[in-house]
């Protein structure tokens, strides 16, 4: 008997490795999280910090999980399945720290002129605009008073459209430094066939590096669909980077956090969307050492925009249809999280003696 169900597990086990792997996975056209369709992607930088606003379509539904010990976040709890409201109109990543919330009152403000948000009543709305900050403060020149403020999220909200999304020093990513290297913003995408594409968009600010201190590559450099990372070689060719920098918490112990949004146009509830935050956190984990650490305040938005049903994706499991569906999303949401952070990396530019990847690392690059 035992023997009998361990077959059958085996077996459920096989099918489903090989409905994952059944399907030559590519990326999106623009490998940006606006592979899905209706996500709106605008950024606003000045002074080197900005915010980066995600605008999404009518009826889209989000969830969020937090790993860091130092988070700086705004209408988080509303995102809880337990709560009332369950569409969300725009994400907002900002530079700034707690300052950069406020970011999220021009985004808001945008979207209660074109009568985005939530009805209360009498033609009224509430935009639904949760948030996460990245501590830049005082950095690259700035005073401690120089952060971003509703305008920024604004006109983040004026540039937003689909298409190629800039990446590098710009927005949320502008003032970033992940791991003694300059940070930056990133984004990627994946098709995963009969329509259903995920994405993601993240800010690396992290206190870990992105880089492999015994060869110089960047951890996630492995996970490339297509050629996407074409302008770095197959092997990065040291010199080593060492422990020191690898793990830089120095002078700079508390500017820390990465954040991030993933998006699919799957329908989802509040609780596979959060589901799929979670999983979407262990991209963080493949392409940062250490991670989720006492100065990070690691956070992740996951957003469904309802255009498909999860069915689409056939995931087949004895223990759940659907179940199966949601992990194929998280899966693919995670290694879009960290192929977007290898893109903020090769993109990002030195600003005075913090240098980038690109001009720490010439050896990696063709």
């Amino acid at each position: 008997m035992k023997k009998k169900v361990l077959s059958v597990f085996l077996l459920c086990f096989l099918t489903l490795a090989l409905s994952l792997g059944a399907q030559q996975l590519k990326p999106g056209v623009y490998n940006a999280i606006t592979d899905v369709p209706g996500i709106l992607v605008g950024s606003y930088t000045e002074k080197n910090t900005g915010t980066t606003v995600i605008i999404c379509p009518p009826n889209t539904v989000g969830g969020v999980d937090v790993r860091g010990s130092a988070p700086g976040t705004r209408e988080t709890d509303l995102l809880r399945p337990t709560d009332l409201v369950n569409k969300v109109n725009a994400i907002v990543l900002s530079g700034g720290s707690a300052f950069g919330l406020a970011a999220a009152d021009g985004v808001m403000g945008w979207l209660e002129q074109r009568k985005m948000g939530w009805p209360i009543g009498g033609g009224n709305v509430v935009p639904i605009v949760p948030a996460a900050i990245l501590f830049d403060v005082a950095r690259f020149g700035r005073t401690a008073q120089e952060n971003p403020n509703a305008s920024f999220g604004a006109k983040a909200c004026d540039a937003a459209k689909t298409g190629p999304v800039t990446m590098g020093n710009v927005g949320a990513g502008a003032g970033a430094v992940a791991g003694g290297l300059k940070g930056g913003l990133g984004t990627a995408s994946v098709d995963l066939g009969n329509g259903v594409i995920v994405g993601a968009i993240v800010a690396i600010n992290s206190g870990g590096s992105t880089v492999n201190p015994k060869t110089g590559e960047l951890y996630a450099r492995y996970l490339e669909l297509g050629d996407e990372f074409a302008v770095l070689k197959k092997t990065a060719q040291g010199p080593f980077i060492s422990e020191e920098i690898a793990f830089a918490f120095p002078s700079d112990p508390i500017r820390n956090t990465t954040i991030a949004v993933v998006a699919t146009n799957v329908q989802l509830t509040k609780a596979q969307a959060q589901k799929i935050a979670q999983m979407a956190h262990d991209g963080y984990a493949r392409a940062i050492n250490p991670v989720h650490t006492m100065f990070d305040g690691d956070t992740i938005f996951a957003l469904g925009t309802g255009e498909l049903s999860a069915e689409v994706l056939q995931g087949r499991a004895t223990w759940g249809n659907m179940e199966a569906n949601i992990n194929k999303i998280g899966a693919a949401a995670a290694d879009a999280i960290s192929r977007a952070i290898v893109h903020a990396m090769i993109n990002a530019t030195s600003i005075g003696t913090v240098k980038s990847y690109r001009e720490a690392f010439p050896q990696a690059f063709k």
